[in-house]
């Protein structure tokens, strides 16, 4: 191989890893490109930092529309008992009736259970 071949194939090589570096550097430029375009939460920091009032004014915008909004209405249909569910739902309920009519007596019966067993028994004195 002749000393022009050789210089001529050293200054191919030159350009082809001159093109492999432009190739890659544009290619990390694209992917720093594309992260920053896909960094949503970035971006969105950007834009309130640049655009605060437009911002502020369509949360406030966007918060009384919600407020005039009608309240949701729910309708809940509950049917009759029948059976033994029934009857055991009327005794239920005539039972806590029952016992919120006795609760006093009762407290003022375990009251007086709890003071007779809370006196203090003397010892019987001696007679001189």
């Amino acid at each position: 191989m002749s000393d022009y071949d050789k210089a001529t194939l050293i200054a191919e090589l030159d350009a082809a890893r001159a093109k492999i570096d432009k190739t890659g550097t544009s290619l990390r430029e694209a992917g720093e490109e594309v992260r920053r375009k896909f960094d949503v939460s970035a971006r969105a920091k950007e834009s309130f930092a640049k655009h605060k009032p437009a911002w502020l004014g369509g949360a406030a915008l966007f918060g009384l529309l919600l407020s005039k909004l009608p309240a949701r209405k729910t309708t809940v249909f509950v049917g009759q008992a029948s059976g033994v569910a029934g009857k055991m739902g009327a005794v239920w309920g005539v039972l806590k009736f029952a016992g919120g009519l006795a609760k006093p007596f009762l407290g003022d019966l375990a009251a007086k259970w709890l003071a007779s067993r809370m006196e203090p028994t003397a010892p019987p004195k001696d007679k001189p």
